[in-house]
């Protein structure tokens, strides 16, 4: 009879920590979304953070920051890449000097995506949001330097604006998290 009991016992443990574990991860998956919907390209963020396989990632803020951060820095260097790529082969001049200073301003993107969400608080909050603040300024005033005073051949701007977009977003979400907690916010 005891058996029985350690048995049932074992049972009702493992169920109840499937159950756990179960309910877990649905409330991963409704907070992000809930995050997600508060920011202005809901859309992308509940898509990018949706795709990344990283689950362990999808229960906090700073994990939601860290894999739309990871996607805009995929997106970045994809630009930079691009950007590289134009001024090589390029032979208007006006274009050339507007992908030069481009090219400039997104090593400058680069460097600032390159943050540590894991430790995210009121301490390293202002940190994270002006170097988010300025990738995002960067990567505006590249796309303001291929537009004036006309849209330059090739356009770039559906690759600016989807890293704007993406850096937009984990800036909301950092301030969610700590606009609660301190007195000033960024961005």
């Amino acid at each position: 009879m005891a058996t029985i009991r350690v048995g049932l016992t074992l049972v009702l443990s493992i169920v109840t920590f499937l159950l756990l574990v179960l309910t877990s991860r649905g409330t991963a998956a409704e907070d992000f979304q809930t995050w997600c919907k508060k920011t202005t390209h809901n859309a992308k963020c509940i898509d990018v953070i949706s795709a990344d396989p990283r689950s362990d990632l999808k229960t906090s803020p700073s994990g939601f920051c860290t894999i739309v951060n990871d996607e805009a820095k995929a997106i970045a260097a994809r630009t930079t890449s691009k950007i590289s790529s134009l001024l090589r082969t390029t032979t208007d001049p006006l274009l050339k000097s507007a992908l030069q200073e481009c090219s400039e301003k997104y090593d400058s993107v680069n460097f600032r995506l390159d943050q540590d969400f894991s430790v995210l608080n009121h301490e390293t909050y202002p940190t994270l949001a002006i170097a988010l603040t300025e990738a995002y300024g960067q990567a505006q005033e590249c796309e303001d330097l291929l537009n004036d005073p006309k849209p330059l051949e090739p356009s770039l701007t559906p690759e600016i604006q989807t890293a704007s977009d993406i850096v937009e977003t984990t800036l909301q979400i950092l301030n969610f998290n700590e606009c609660n907690k301190i007195d000033s916010c960024i961005g």
